[in-house]
């Protein structure tokens, strides 16, 4: 903003605070995702669903006004919608890094230690690279992105909580949680509160426990659907009636899992050529949808 000569202009304008017009049904974001297409998809989220995000996740990570919070994603990633809002709704410190002081390694180390850091979110591939103890001040650690080991999670919960957590874009960051304590079956927990589950089988039925089948996800966090793309909008976000007489709408994740004797959720694995690294979605259609456009490959 050009603030030269604009002095008079600023001092006539209004100091009363701007009414808030915003509701719970407006957008607060469109982040995009890999597509199989190699267009990627805008997802799009309402006000109501990242603030029922915000209050969950106060509870589930105990975020109080003393946590100190790394701000480690990207913006283009939707786990620092989780880390900004929630670190600034409570009142807690939103620690903010740079590409150099958050490489994966002795760099993070280095940063999570300095800063005292209570409270972070990383992918099993940087929890893998540092060791537990190093941290004194470290009470809240989040596994998100991919599917993170028993050893890994075990090694976690013996220094600070560990939780494991799961959910696509589509499903405003969270959709399950899981509090790891030592001898516990790795999953990735139960449903978070305004959530709700179901797996089901090729023809969209009801699985019963420990058989795999896809996971289907509705409740509160639920996206609008892709920014200019009703096709694919209705391909993925399906309408079903799972109880006589009640429609829900469900968005249709590709994953597949299946319910634990307690309830839990228990990750398998894909349904689709879908990878993850490093946290980020990679749809194989899409590298080849580039590559296929090349003019020097046939």
């Amino acid at each position: 903003i050009e603030l030269d000569g604009e002095k008079e202009q600023m001092e006539r304008e209004s100091r009363e605070t701007p009414e808030n017009q915003a509701t719970g049904e407006n957008l607060a974001y469109v982040i995009y995702t890999s597509g199989s297409t190699g267009q990627p998809k805008g997802v799009m989220i309402q006000h109501a669903a990242l603030c029922d995000l915000c209050r969950t996740q106060s509870d589930i990570f105990q975020i109080n006004k003393s946590s100190r919070i790394l701000q480690f994603a990207s913006f283009s990633f939707d786990a620092s919608v989780s880390e900004i809002f929630t670190a600034l709704i409570l009142g807690a410190s939103l620690v903010l890094g740079t590409k150099e002081t958050l490489r994966i390694g002795e760099n993070l180390v280095h940063l999570l230690r300095t800063e005292k850091i209570s409270h972070v979110t990383l992918p099993p591939v940087a929890l893998e690279v540092m060791k537990e103890e190093e941290f004194d001040d470290l009470k809240v650690v989040i596994s998100a992105g991919s599917a993170c080991s028993k050893e890994l999670a075990e090694a976690w919960s013996k220094k600070c909580i560990f939780i494991n957590g799961y959910g696509p874009t589509e499903i405003t960051v969270f959709a399950t949680t899981k509090v790891f304590f030592e001898g516990n079956a790795i999953s990735i927990g139960r449903p978070m509160a305004n959530t709700r589950v179901y797996i089901l089988d090729a023809e969209q039925q009801l699985v019963p426990i420990g058989v795999e089948g896809e996971l289907y996800i509705g409740g509160n966090g639920l996206a609008r659907g892709y920014l200019n793309m009703k096709e694919k909008t209705l391909e993925r976000f399906k309408i079903l009636s799972l109880k006589e007489g009640h429609e829900e709408r469900l968005y249709r994740t590709g994953d597949s899992v299946r319910y634990l004797a307690n309830g839990e959720i228990e990750y398998i694995g894909r349904i689709d050529n879908q990878v993850k690294i490093r946290g980020y979605r990679i749809e194989l259609g899409e590298v080849e949808a580039v590559l296929s456009g090349h003019p020097s490959i046939q």
